[in-house]
């Protein structure tokens, strides 16, 4: 169980963006409470209104935005998540993930954080084949970031299943 946990979830502008929904849906049933970090283009899969709806607490897009709310003990989700989750994650945001480049709110969080960080991609798999992308991923895995592939598919670069995404998030911090 997840209990007490404290994730924060990416989102990115992949066609399974929606499946946010249901993966916020099955961390909270097993006690975690989620933190929503999605990309701007992701707001084009999936609505921030459905995903803050299921989250139950204020999404972040922009990075230089004014925050909700004001807490006097605010602290970055970098910092105070037990768990950095992409899902799911684009081959440009694992090339930005891999080089170091943080130039949204998403990518700011994963270099700043402490925290185990796990990828769920979704990325064509002509684009996953492509020699910088297989660069990326090989960069990222040797840096300790987690794949959570999908076995079944015939393209493990495809979204897996969120029982799959699930099992992996309690492997590692459950």
């Amino acid at each position: 169980m997840l209990s007490g946990k404290i994730i924060t979830l990416g989102i990115t502008a992949c066609s399974p963006a929606n499946q946010s929904l249901t993966l916020i849906k099955e961390l909270k049933k097993r006690g975690a409470q989620v933190h929503v970090i999605m990309t701007t283009n992701a707001a084009n899969f999936v609505t921030p209104l459905m995903v803050q709806r299921e989250a139950g607490t204020p999404i972040q897009i922009e990075q230089f935005e004014l925050p909700k709310a004001y807490d006097m003990n605010h602290q970055s989700l970098s910092f105070k998540s037990d768990l950095m989750l992409v899902a799911p994650i684009s081959a440009n945001t694992v090339g930005k993930a891999a080089n170091g480049i943080a130039d949204n709110l998403l990518t700011t969080n994963l270099l700043s954080t402490s925290a185990p960080i796990i990828f769920a991609t979704h990325i064509n798999p002509k684009m996953y084949s492509k020699p910088s992308v297989q660069r990326n991923v090989k960069t990222l895995k040797e840096d300790g970031v987690i794949f959570v592939e999908n076995k079944e598919a015939k393209f493990p670069s495809l979204f897996p299943s969120i029982e799959a995404i699930i099992k992996t998030v309690e492997e590692v911090i459950g």
